[in-house]
Protein backbone atom coordinates (compact mmCIF):
# COMPACT_ATOMS: atom_id res chain seq x y z
CA UNK A 1 0.00 0.00 0.00
CA UNK A 2 1.61 3.51 -1.20
CA UNK A 3 1.36 6.10 1.72
CA UNK A 4 2.09 9.85 1.98
CA UNK A 5 4.86 11.39 3.07
CA UNK A 6 4.58 12.72 6.60
CA UNK A 7 5.62 15.84 5.54
CA UNK A 8 2.40 15.81 2.73
CA UNK A 9 0.37 14.87 6.15
CA UNK A 10 1.78 17.43 8.28
CA UNK A 11 0.80 20.38 6.04
CA UNK A 12 -2.73 19.18 5.18
CA UNK A 13 -3.60 18.52 8.71
CA UNK A 14 -1.50 22.01 8.93
CA UNK A 15 -3.76 23.18 6.28
CA UNK A 16 -6.93 22.18 7.23
CA UNK A 17 -6.65 23.49 10.87
CA UNK A 18 -5.78 26.87 9.55
CA UNK A 19 -8.68 26.69 6.98
CA UNK A 20 -11.12 25.66 9.56
CA UNK A 21 -10.47 28.95 11.74
CA UNK A 22 -11.13 30.92 9.35
CA UNK A 23 -14.55 29.48 8.37
CA UNK A 24 -15.64 29.35 12.18
CA UNK A 25 -17.57 32.59 11.40
CA UNK A 26 -21.03 32.93 10.27
CA UNK A 27 -20.41 34.40 7.06
CA UNK A 28 -18.19 31.96 5.10
CA UNK A 29 -16.77 33.36 1.68
CA UNK A 30 -17.73 29.64 -0.34
CA UNK A 31 -14.58 29.77 -2.03
CA UNK A 32 -12.76 29.18 1.29
CA UNK A 33 -15.84 26.51 2.09
CA UNK A 34 -14.77 24.68 -1.08
CA UNK A 35 -11.06 24.84 0.29
CA UNK A 36 -12.24 23.03 3.51
CA UNK A 37 -13.99 20.20 1.66
CA UNK A 38 -11.14 20.17 -0.32
CA UNK A 39 -8.76 19.51 2.20
CA UNK A 40 -10.88 17.03 4.10
CA UNK A 41 -11.85 15.26 1.23
CA UNK A 42 -7.97 15.29 0.73
CA UNK A 43 -6.99 13.89 4.15
CA UNK A 44 -10.03 10.96 4.07
CA UNK A 45 -8.51 9.78 1.02
CA UNK A 46 -5.08 9.98 1.59
CA UNK A 47 -5.35 8.62 4.91
CA UNK A 48 -7.49 6.20 3.83
CA UNK A 49 -10.34 6.73 6.12
CA UNK A 50 -13.82 7.66 6.03
CA UNK A 51 -14.68 10.42 8.51
CA UNK A 52 -12.31 13.90 9.08
CA UNK A 53 -11.86 12.70 12.92
CA UNK A 54 -10.04 9.54 11.98
CA UNK A 55 -8.26 11.40 8.86
CA UNK A 56 -6.89 14.01 11.49
CA UNK A 57 -6.04 11.19 13.75
CA UNK A 58 -4.21 8.72 11.58
CA UNK A 59 -2.11 11.73 9.94
CA UNK A 60 -0.91 13.15 13.20
CA UNK A 61 -0.43 9.83 14.20
CA UNK A 62 1.79 8.79 10.74
CA UNK A 63 3.66 12.12 10.89
CA UNK A 64 4.17 12.27 14.56
CA UNK A 65 5.70 8.37 14.57
CA UNK A 66 8.50 9.36 11.47
CA UNK A 67 9.38 12.56 13.48
CA UNK A 68 10.15 10.42 16.92
CA UNK A 69 11.51 7.59 14.73
CA UNK A 70 14.56 10.48 13.59
CA UNK A 71 14.77 12.46 16.73
CA UNK A 72 12.32 15.13 16.45
CA UNK A 73 13.45 16.29 12.89
CA UNK A 74 11.26 15.62 10.40
CA UNK A 75 12.21 14.84 6.44
CA UNK A 76 13.19 17.65 3.78
CA UNK A 77 13.05 15.35 0.72
CA UNK A 78 10.11 16.46 -0.87
CA UNK A 79 9.59 20.58 -0.13
CA UNK A 80 6.86 21.89 1.34
CA UNK A 81 5.58 24.05 -1.52
CA UNK A 82 5.50 21.62 -3.71
CA UNK A 83 3.13 19.37 -1.72
CA UNK A 84 0.62 21.89 -1.40
CA UNK A 85 -2.01 21.17 -3.68
CA UNK A 86 -4.14 24.26 -5.14
CA UNK A 87 -7.26 21.75 -5.15
CA UNK A 88 -7.71 18.20 -3.23
CA UNK A 89 -8.93 15.98 -6.83
CA UNK A 90 -5.28 16.80 -7.83
CA UNK A 91 -3.38 14.45 -6.05
CA UNK A 92 0.25 14.10 -6.59
CA UNK A 93 0.99 10.43 -7.30
CA UNK A 94 4.60 8.80 -7.58
CA UNK A 95 5.52 7.64 -11.07
CA UNK A 96 8.14 5.53 -12.05
CA UNK A 97 9.97 4.35 -15.42
CA UNK A 98 9.13 0.87 -16.51
CA UNK A 99 12.08 -0.82 -18.07
CA UNK A 100 11.10 -2.23 -21.49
Amino acid sequence: MLQAHPSVLADLVERYESLHAKTGSAAVDPALRQQLDDVTYTLCVITGTRSLEQALASARRRARKVRDVRGGQTSTAVPSSSTKASSSHSLTTPTTAMAG
